[in-house]
């Protein structure tokens, strides 16, 4: 009787956790040119009602002769209200460091990009890390975290989105509300991040 308590309590505590805490974790290949150059994780973490995204990838690939490596992380925060309220990107190519950092500031967010601040005024409910764990139906504008400024998405054919920004731009091609594939196209061709199943 006394094991049957105390397995009781353990069940209520283990369903109040899973309540209090959600996590989901994807794994991306990424490609250039049809060689397979790095790997990409994104991961979601729910807890308390603050939703905490954290990309991280890797990459390392030889361009006429020229070996070019990147080791990049995003670590974003989302509060109570499904506003963001924090971001940190950062990048670093070779020797190169790129960073952009987002605060939630009276109800404005405060970016600095490479050391230079601007303000955006108001609030900001979706982001480019979202983008990795649901279809962006019915938005135009996503913030990207990265270059701390907002880029417009336009539905192409079913699951398929065409992003823009500053003469570049990427297709996301979603699956079951899941991002399965982007192809983000630059002046070296394009680079792929293909979904792990």
């Amino acid at each position: 009787m006394k094991w049957l308590n105390h397995r009781g309590v353990l069940i209520i505590v283990f369903t109040l956790w899973l309540s209090i805490s959600f996590g989901q974790k994807l794994k991306y290949d990424i490609y250039l040119l049809g060689n397979k150059i790095g790997e990409a994780t994104v991961e979601r973490k729910d807890s308390a009602g603050l939703k905490h995204y954290i990309l991280k990838s890797t990459s390392d690939a030889k361009v006429l002769f020229v070996e070019k490596k990147s080791a990049m992380s995003t670590d974003v925060l989302y509060d109570k209200n499904g506003n963001l309220f924090s971001s940190l990107f950062q990048n670093i190519k070779n020797e190169d460091k790129f960073l952009t950092k987002v605060l939630c500031n009276n109800n404005k967010l405060v970016v600095n990009k490479d050391g230079e601040n601007s303000i955006i005024p108001g609030s900001v409910n979706f982001s480019s890390l979202l983008l990795y764990f649901s279809e962006p139906t019915n938005l135009q504008k996503v913030f990207s975290e990265r270059l701390g400024q907002f880029f417009e998405m336009v539905r192409q054919t079913n699951g398929t989105y065409l992003a823009s920004l500053d003469g570049h731009s990427a297709i996301y091609t979603y699956k079951a509300g899941k991002l399965i594939e982007l192809e983000m196209k630059g002046s070296l061709g394009s680079v792929l991040l293909k979904l792990v199943q």
